[in-house]
């Protein structure tokens, strides 16, 4: 009897200490929203949001957009995972981005892994790594034939003897040289049977004809390329079921998985010709034979003209060379389409028009990699890594490059991926729409630059875009942008938009652009913009710099560096309208922003607008409300007074200015306004070490919240 006494007065205090214990536990991963949310995935500066949030009688939990509320508008179909992952969890959005971008960035030379990343973005991702044998069987193949594995390879293309190959100009190739190649060319037809099955099996079943509906897709990415947006063209009923019909029966899995053996093939190829010193070995000597799809080139000569045309495959030793076509699917007829360029000052110059160029996978696959020299792109349309129903690939390793056109270009995915790498060097990008980073439906768009003092262009001097932002104002989706079709109020077909990352390692960037650019998004879509380091220069208009609408979210991330923000108007550096987050943050630096309204932290009709500058001493100069953490009710709403709207302004630390800028500056004239803090008025509204809260403007609605704090 004493005995048991004796165990249950021990076991007692056990007990209550296990218990006590998991009581805490529980309510530090569960009971309390700001350490659930912020010591997961904000630690940094948890506590000012905390106390930001609490002055309005709210917690980190309460940030958030409600789903159920939001699924009663519809309209996403096609909407991919990570939307849902950011809507329901805000918090995540800092670490996330900062994370993927830093490991895409460090492995800015493995375009397998790239195109891995961008296609499980949209859920139909196979992963490389996972299969450590991918090119094996080639590589036996190629040992088991020997001497003639390139003439076999050319044989299973063609259809011809492997002995029609073996003329003078075969002989002449280095042996090595030979084998590699085959390599290449012996995972050709099991690329394309991927194709075939994910898209052309599709076709047929559709009772498609294939060439027609290339061209149909072609002109129906057009249209939207050209559309204005104060007259924009229709697209027809039977352009929406035939688009929607592509979309709910291509397998984008088994096409996105001959992508990644095509781009495991030719970095294989690149990177093991790459070690061989061709050019001794090769010397002026070229090699050239016709297959199904396409030519085969292999140069050694020095300058190289190539004329538009259909390749296979083009290697090119050395020589300042010029293109005018090459790695591009241009028709239905031909799936794959490579260029290996290893030295040489060279011209990519695709003729005026919309044929696909230089790392547009239309179709197919496109990719080029161009390893050394300081290189120019030029073309029109599709060109400098698109993907449509496809991959597209350009590939730059080192140089001053720079890269021009109009639009559909520079890493952009519409129902595919396109992505551009940019390895090292001071560039320059320029173009007007719909590219630098762009996703539309299905897609994922990429521009990675790993280093150098680069500067983006949106160009507005050529193309007037009008519509409801003025006719001096112009609509890019550019530069970490996405968009998805909105048709609620036409036919009903809306289809949710894609993924557009820009992502710049290191150096002192300029970014310009108007409307919809720099982290932006529109319908079930997310934009990206992440600067890693340098002092940079932003000129950006309404929508941009981390302002979303209609169902989206847009990311602005810069990490260090002091940077200058001119926004010409509104809705802007961390804004959020009608179901949409905003998301700006800014980690260092002695920063200044510039802008009209609806900017710093703003939201209106249920969105979520959060300004986050993290420390430095920064400037602040604005016209007029909403601001630095306000939410702004439009009109009588009804339905959404019940739903939650969030204004957020952060700043962490650093001696501050927050200041009007005089009523003679309107937006048309912020680039001559003359930054001197002595000529301005100190704005009420904010200030150092202070937190508050403020109603919603025009009028007081109970759920919608503006909230701001600084600290010292």
């Amino acid at each position: 009897m004493i005995f048991h006494q004796t165990r249950r007065s021990l076991l007692k205090p056990i007990i209550q200490f296990i218990l006590t214990s998991l009581l805490v536990c529980w309510f530090v991963v569960f009971g309390s929203g700001v350490n659930a949310i912020t010591t997961g995935y904000l630690t940094e500066q948890g506590e000012l949001f905390r106390q930001a949030l609490a002055a309005a009688k709210l917690t980190p939990d309460d940030l958030k957009i409600d789903q159920a509320d939001m699924a009663l508008w519809g309209g996403d179909k096609y909407r991919f995972k990570m939307l849902d992952l950011f809507f329901e969890n805000p918090w995540k959005i800092s670490s996330y981005t900062r994370t993927s971008s830093k490991d895409l960035l460090a492995a800015k030379s493995n375009l397998a892994f790239l195109a891995f990343n961008a296609h499980r973005r949209i859920n139909a991702g196979a992963n490389p790594s996972l299969s450590q044998d991918l090119l094996t069987k080639y590589q036996q193949q190629v040992k088991k034939q020997g001497d003639d594995a390139l003439a076999v390879s050319l044989s299973q293309l063609t259809g011809n003897s492997a002995d029609s190959f073996k003329n003078k100009q075969y002989q002449a190739l280095p042996s090595q040289l030979r084998a590699e190649v085959a390599q290449f060319l012996l995972a050709i037809p099991d690329v394309l049977r991927y194709r075939e099955l994910g898209l052309l099996r599709s076709l047929n079943k559709l009772q498609l004809d294939a060439d027609t509906t290339y061209t149909d897709v072609i002109g129906y990415i057009m249209q939207t390329v050209n559309q204005d947006a104060a007259q924009a063209k229709k697209e027809t009923p039977e352009q929406v079921l035939l688009i929607e019909s592509l979309l709910d029966n291509v397998d984008f899995k088994l096409l996105n998985t001959g992508a990644i053996l095509a781009i495991s093939a030719t970095q294989n190829l690149q990177n093991q010709l790459s070690q061989l010193n061709l050019s001794s070995l090769l010397g002026d000597e070229e090699y050239t034979v016709d297959t199904p799809q396409g030519k085969i080139i292999i140069n050694g000569k020095g300058d190289r003209v190539y004329p538009p045309g259909d390749y296979l495959l083009i290697v090119d030793v050395a020589g300042n060379d010029t293109y005018s076509g090459g790695a591009a699917t241009r028709n239905i007829s031909h799936g794959v389409s490579v260029i290996i360029d290893l030295a040489g000052n060279d011209k990519y110059s695709s003729p005026p028009g919309t044929v696909p160029s230089f790392g547009a996978g239309v179709f197919g696959y496109g990719m080029l990699m161009d390893m050394q020299g300081n290189d120019t792109y030029e073309a029109e349309y599709f060109s400098q890594g698109i993907g449509i129903f496809g991959t597209g690939i350009l590939y730059d390793a080192q140089g001053q490059d720079s890269y021009q056109g109009i639009g559909n270009l520079q890493g952009s995915g519409s129902f595919g991926t396109g992505m551009l790498i940019d390895n090292s060097g001071s560039d320059r990008y320029s173009l007007y729409r719909y590219g630098q980073g762009y996703g539309f439906t299905k897609g994922v768009g990429l521009l990675l630059d790993a280093e150098g003092d680069d500067h983006y262009i949106g160009m507005e001097d050529k193309y007037p875009n009008g519509g409801p932002f003025g006719t001096d104002k112009h609509v890019h989706f550019a530069q970490g942008a996405a968009y998805g079709r909105r048709a609620d109020q036409s036919d009903g077909h809306s289809w949710a938009g894609g993924i557009g990352m820009l992502i710049d390692g290191t150096g002192n960037d300029r970014y310009e652009c108007d409307v919809y650019c720099q982290g932006t998004g529109y319908w079930y879509s997310l934009g990206m913009f992440v600067d890693k380091s340098g002092d940079d220069y932003h000129r950006s208009g309404v929508y941009s710099l981390g302002g979303s609408p209609h169902f989206a979210i847009g990311i602005y991330q810069d990490d260090s560096g002091s940077d200058r923000y001119n926004v010409r108007i509104s809705q802007s550096l961390g804004q959020g309208r009608d179901w949409s987050i905003g998301w700006f943050e800014d980690s260092a630096g002695n920063d200044q922003y510039l802008g009209h309204h609806g900017i710093l932290g703003s939201a209106d009709v249920n969105g979520i607008g959060v300004f986050w500058d993290k420390k430095g001493d920064d400037t602040y100069l604005s016209f007029a409300e909403p601001a630095y953490g306000q939410s702004f009710v439009e009109s009588p709403s009804g339905l959404r007074e019940l739903m939650f709207s969030l204004g957020l302004f952060v700043d962490g630390g650093g001696k501050d200015k927050y200041l009007l800028v005089p009523e003679k500056y309107n937006q048309t004239k912020l680039e001559e306004l003359d930054i001197n803090p002595k000529n301005f008025v100190t704005n009420p509204v904010a200030g150092n070490n202070r937190v508050w809260c403020r109603p919603s403007i025009p009028r007081n609605v109970k759920r919608a919240y503006g909230c701001g704090i600084d600290a010292e």
